[in-house]
């Protein structure tokens, strides 16, 4: 039964996001964005609040959505910027559904935390409506850019040079 009602969450959220439902925007730029703490593909947890004192790129995606596949090696180059600017990456999957396929394309899993929002809370936090989305946040925590869809790496790039001077 638990795990019925897990996949009608999960469906539910994945319904709403490809046909953008939800009417809630999530925290718009210049305020502060909501706390989580999520688990991750390797076990471990990963906390919003562990960041503080540094950019981070928050990007959601869904394993269910080819588009991940397309979008891992944009952010591995985009993680190669960290130590210049300071930053991290948290791509967080709306679903953990096809967890498996993720793990056979990514043996050696990504170089940032790949979080699972089982249930879709933080999404339905943030306000995401569609895959991707990708925000930038910067060292206090406040959401400073926003793009549905992956928006390439020079836009997220220009925003963290931006944000990431205090």
């Amino acid at each position: 039964m638990c795990a019925t009602a897990s996949r009608i969450r999960a469906l539910a959220l994945a319904a709403a996001l490809c046909v953008g439902a939800a009417a809630w925007a999530g925290p718009p730029v210049g305020r502060q964005a909501p706390d989580f703490a999520l688990p991750t593909v390797e076990g471990s947890t990963v906390r919003l609040a562990d960041l503080r004192g540094r950019p981070v790129v928050l990007n959601f995606w869904a394993f269910w959505c080819d588009t991940w596949k397309a979008e891992m090696p944009h952010l591995r180059r985009l993680a190669e910027h960290r130590r210049e600017l300071g930053f991290e990456i948290i791509a967080v999957s709306v679903d953990g559904a096809r967890l498996h396929t993720y793990k056979a394309r990514e043996p050696g899993g990504a170089p940032f935390p790949v979080a699972l929002d089982h249930g879709g809370a933080v999404s339905r936090a943030y306000g995401v409506t569609k895959v991707p989305t990708v925000l930038v946040l910067d060292a206090q925590g406040r959401v400073r850019y926003r793009a549905s869809g992956y928006p390439g790496n020079q836009p997220i790039l220009t925003a963290l040079r931006r944000w990431a001077s205090p």
